[in-house]
């Protein structure tokens, strides 16, 4: 037993090691930042409907979000190639401040659009600048790792979040406007302190200048360019995209159905994220390390079922063990979101991952913009729990399959800018 804890002791320490700087500075910030999300993410929806939102404006106002994400992610992308992506990378935690300001200040639900757009920017710009990290600090072999390592130590330091933010909203007044709305007042303070340490501790990667076959000075040429990787790159379009649907289509309503429906309390709902929360923290790291290990596919494959039953078990939930249960399986979706991400990165060479990311969030955008809209009409007409059904048989019976002929990509080699997967 003790060589084996020596031994586990040696690998983590060399995992350690192995990474630059810059990395250790994102997780540093997604774990602050997962901990105010977590703060305030299962009281988003009730917020907005306490200002007299139906099911149908609530996904209006999702998919406003959504559908300003697609349009920059593009430009985003090609930006940070081209310039760096530290400016970026502190812009969106400013954003980010900005729009969780918004929604503290609000008073109508047509302001909190603007809070949303804001946020909306800010995780585009975070998500790529994310991306070319650890696209630049982290080898192919720790690949998984890294990316689960990232949330899963955002999870650690934000499991309390929820249940803190339910002690919290009853002091203020209960499920309502009034016992929310402090909440993101805090978070606003929270992200100032972050901004003060991005601007500080982050450094622009030093990403080596590659001489191109043809110099190409256009924004389209450039796109054109990186379409010409040899490789799966048009397939992988197609599951990457509907990855993103299940969530895009029922993150506005999981909880609110749990509320509304369900008849949870904030206490319970608070229940729901830290389960969800504790999962990633307790699987997060080894179904990373096994996807390093026997291949990503195969782990995906495995989680699929999973996070398949959370939506399940929402629906035909009897019982607040159930609920939290439901909430607990949720997490999977993540943990698999996160090695497709891991995939996401081994497509492309270093040089055109920014671009890549881009091109990903505007195909990503053509579903999830309609996506919360459409789930907010089928709560109205055909009833709540199509919310959640009718995107699991999209991903049964297109992703899935999609995915099948995409190559494993644990063992390629560094790409080089003539070529992606053979």
């Amino acid at each position: 037993m003790t060589g084996m804890m020596v031994a586990a002791t040696i690998r983590i320490m060399g995992f350690v090691r192995r990474q630059k700087h810059n990395y250790w500075v994102a997780i540093t910030r997604s774990a602050a930042s997962g901990f105010l999300m977590n703060l305030t993410a299962q009281y988003d929806s009730i917020y907005i409907v306490s200002f007299g939102v139906n099911p149908v404006g609530l996904g209006m106002i999702n998919s406003i979000g959504n559908a300003i994400s697609a349009l920059i992610s593009t430009p985003v992308g090609w930006l940070m190639d081209r310039y760096g992506i530290r400016r970026l990378y502190i812009l969106a935690i400013a954003l980010a401040a900005g729009g969780v300001l918004i929604y503290a200040l609000s008073f109508t639900w047509q302001i909190i659009i603007i809070g949303i757009i804001l946020f909306s920017i800010s995780i585009r710009l975070t998500n790529t600048g994310c991306s070319v990290i650890c696209a630049d600090s982290v080898k192919n072999k720790d690949r998984a790792t890294s990316q689960n390592l990232c949330v899963t130590l955002a999870s650690l330091v934000s499991m309390v979040a929820p249940l803190v933010a339910a002690s919290l909203v009853t002091l203020f007044g209960g499920l309502n406007t009034q016992g929310i709305r402090p909440l993101y007042y805090l978070a606003f303070i929270g992200y100032v302190l972050i901004f003060i340490l991005v601007s500080a501790k982050l450094r622009e990667p030093k990403r080596e200048k590659v001489v191109e076959e043809r110099i190409t000075t256009s924004f389209v040429d450039d796109f054109k360019w990186l379409f010409e990787e040899r490789g799966p790159l048009k397939r992988w379009i197609v599951v990457t995209s509907l990855t993103g649907l299940p969530v895009a289509m029922t993150l506005p309503f999981f909880l609110l159905f749990a509320y509304e429906i369900k008849g949870a309390d904030q206490y319970l709902l608070g229940g729901m994220t830290s389960a969800a929360v504790l999962t990633r923290l307790l699987f997060g790291i080894p179904l990373g390390r096994l996807a390093d290990r026997i291949g990503r596919k195969k782990v995906i494959y495995f989680l699929t079922p999973l996070w398949y039953a959370s939506s399940l078990l929402l629906v035909f939930s009897l019982n607040s063990a159930t609920l939290i249960l439901a909430g607990a399986l949720q997490t999977f979706y993540l943990i698999s979101s996160g090695i497709t991400a891991a995939m996401t990165l081994e497509l492309v060479s270093l040089e055109r991952i920014g671009r890549w990311s881009g091109v990903l969030g505007l195909f990503q955008g053509l579903i999830t913009i309609p996506a919360p809209i459409l789930g907010g009409f089928i709560w109205k007409e055909l009833g709540p729990i199509y919310v959640f059904l009718l995107p699991l048989v999209v991903d049964l019976f297109i992703r899935i399959p999609v995915l099948t002929t995409i190559p494993e990509t644990l063992k390629s080699r560094p790409h080089s800018v003539k070529g992606g997967l053979t």
